[in-house]
């Protein structure tokens, strides 16, 4: 059985594929250039651009199953490719907020759910990730953790910041056996925790101190801005964090139901990527 995991140049695809090396898997890792993969010994590497479906056949060829970044630009041509090349499950990296309430109102929901829709409409079973925030946004504070701040908007915003490699356990686990076909699994970390929180863990971990500088409203949302977001997605995000400072993001266990082991603390996070902020 061969597994091929698209974008594993990012955090929680090199997850999948280091999970799925673990467990004895026939990996075969995807980046719009192979040549910039870093993956184990033994992992074939392959070029395969989503938007462009003339890469895709070759990707999938001999694949059963496939662990799939969220992009509504090419959907179509993946889904048919996949369905071409005989792949039985496609387990893809999707975002809670296609389970909130609002989800209609959402960009960001919106373009998630049109892929799982895309999926669940193919010949092959397919299983959506919902983890809402990750641990690895953390690393987004380099440069302020450099000046000895953290600054954010809503520092006592409680979230259930999962740590990337929970996902890929989950997303291994449903790869290798085939199961939850047609579910979406909110996953999340193990208890909400602050964003004053886990800046005094990381504060710890790092052995130096750090303060929190509290960000207006405006100052957050010219700061995403600047780094790149489209323009309405942050008001939803920071709706979102000030929604949960008075009532904290709900959190689950199915990090354990599906993987046996407990999801990961945030120190546990901070920990290991400690080098991060050298």
């Amino acid at each position: 059985m061969t597994i091929l995991v698209t974008g594993a140049t990012g955090h929680v695809g090199r997850a999948v594929v280091d999970a799925l090396v673990a467990a004895g898997q026939d990996v075969r890792a995807s980046s719009r250039n192979a040549a910039k993969l870093d993956v184990p010994d033994g992992v074939a590497k392959v070029s395969a651009d989503l938007e462009d479906a003339s890469t895709l056949e070759p990707a999938l060829d001999g694949v059963s199953a496939a662990f799939l970044y969220t992009r509504p630009h090419g959907i179509e041509g993946f889904v048919k490719a996949a369905e071409a090349a005989g792949v039985r499950h496609v387990v893809l990296l999707s975002s809670a907020a296609t389970l909130q309430p609002d989800a209609a109102q959402s960009r960001i929901a919106g373009l998630h759910r049109a892929v799982e829709q895309a999926l669940a409409a193919g010949s092959f079973a397919s299983t959506a990730l919902n983890p809402g925030a990750f641990a690895t946004n953390v690393l987004g504070w380099r440069e302020d953790v450099a000046e000895g701040v953290v600054r954010t908007a809503y520092p006592d915003s409680r979230i259930g910041a999962i740590h990337e490699r929970d996902i890929a356990d989950v997303a291994a686990r449903i790869l290798i056996d085939g199961s939850h076909d047609g579910e979406s699994l909110a996953l999340t970390g193990p208890e909400p925790i602050s964003f004053r929180e886990q800046a005094a863990v990381l504060a710890d971990v790092l052995g130096r101190p750090l303060r929190v500088e509290e960000l207006t409203k405006e100052q957050a949302i010219e700061r995403m801005l600047a780094l790149g977001w489209p323009s309405d997605v942050p008001a939803s995000i920071l709706g979102a964090w000030a929604r949960t400072v008075e009532e904290p993001s709900p959190v689950t266990d199915l990090v354990r139901e599906v993987t046996g082991h407990a999801p990961r603390t945030f120190r546990h996070w901070a920990e290991e990527h400690r080098a991060d902020f050298a």
